[in-house]
This record gives structure tokens, sequence and C-alpha cells, in this order.
């Protein structure tokens, strides 16, 4: 499922008719994808994944009140991360930070152990410029790069305007650049 078309489709079945199979495909088109999500903004895998099952669960309770909503996945994707700056504001009150170790996943895999080193080496350098950059920044950027959303919807999900999430992928861009240029010299 991956046109709005369809969700639109599961999202009216389900409020009007109250379909389970509806929900459950809308609940496993996002599932992962907040999680995702989530995990970037809270760096603990188990409070993201309370945090979308509380929004997912949140939209099953609403009947057919989900179908007032108009975009599924800004409406999803803005709730999830409401959710989780409460968790975040929580935490900070609790003053118990945890981080979780970023895995160095690439898609490239070469035979040569120099290209495997040089290929994780530089995957390893661009995971650390993405991580170092402002947290408004690296949303940005992971929204757009990593979640597939336009320029336009992050704006909307974040509630930036467009030319503060321009200004955002610039720095983004402008810093592994840099990183790009040192690991290529």
């Amino acid at each position: 499922m991956s046109t709005n078309n369809e969700i639109l489709f599961l999202q009216n079945r389900f409020a009007y008719l109250q379909d389970e199979e509806s929900y459950r495909k809308i609940f496993f088109h996002y599932y992962p994808l907040l999680l995702n999500f989530c995990s970037h903004i809270l760096h603990d895998k188990e409070d993201a994944e309370e945090v979308v099952s509380d929004v997912l669960l949140k939209v099953w309770t609403m009947g057919n009140q989900i179908n007032y909503i108009e975009n599924l996945t800004l409406y999803l994707y803005k709730s999830a991360q409401n959710r989780a700056y409460d968790v975040l504001r929580k935490r900070s009150r609790n003053i118990s930070t945890e981080e979780i170790n970023e895995e160095n996943v690439s898609g490239y895999s070469p035979v040569f152990p120099e290209e495997q080193y040089a290929a994780v080496e530089l995957d390893k350098s661009i995971q650390q410029a993405i991580e170092k950059l402002p947290v408004q920044c690296k949303l940005v950027f992971r929204l757009i790069r990593e979640h597939g959303f336009t320029y336009k919807q992050t704006a909307e999900i974040l509630d930036i305007s467009l030319n503060t999430v321009e200004t955002h992928m610039r720095i983004a861009f402008k810093k592994l650049r840099e990183v790009l240029r040192v690991y290529l010299s």
C-alpha cells in the first residue's frame, strides 16, 4: 500500500464500516515508518514502540472521526512527533538519558576487504555528520531523505515554513559535502 488513494480508501472503510482488516492494513503500513521516525527522535526503541502504539491505538479509538482527517500520513507523523517530544520532556525531568548505538548499515557489499572497510568508514562518517546536525536540521533531513516526504509535507509535519525546511536541507547538504570532500581527498 503506497498510494494516497489506497490509504484514503482504507481510512474510509474503517471510518464508516469499522472494518478491522482496513485498520490492520493501516497499522502494518505505518507502524515501521513511524517506529523508524520516533526512534530517531527518542534514541530508544522501547519508548519509540510505545509512542507509535499509542498513536495507532488513538486511530483505532477514533472510529468514524478518522474520516475528518484530510491527510492521514501527516496526521500520524505529527501525532508521533508530538508524543515523542512529550516523552523527551518527561525524560529530561527525570534526567535519565539513554543513547542507542546507530547501526552502520550499508547497502553496498564489496568483495574486497579494503572496499568493505572503506564503505563502512564512509557510512560511519556520514552517520556521524548527520548526528552532529542541529536537532531540527537532522529531523528535516531524515523526514525528506529517509522517509521520503516532500519539503512541503515536512514543513507541515514540523510546523515550520517551507523556507526553513530549505535552509535546514542546505545546511545538511553542506555538512555532508564537507565530510565527503575530506573522505575522498
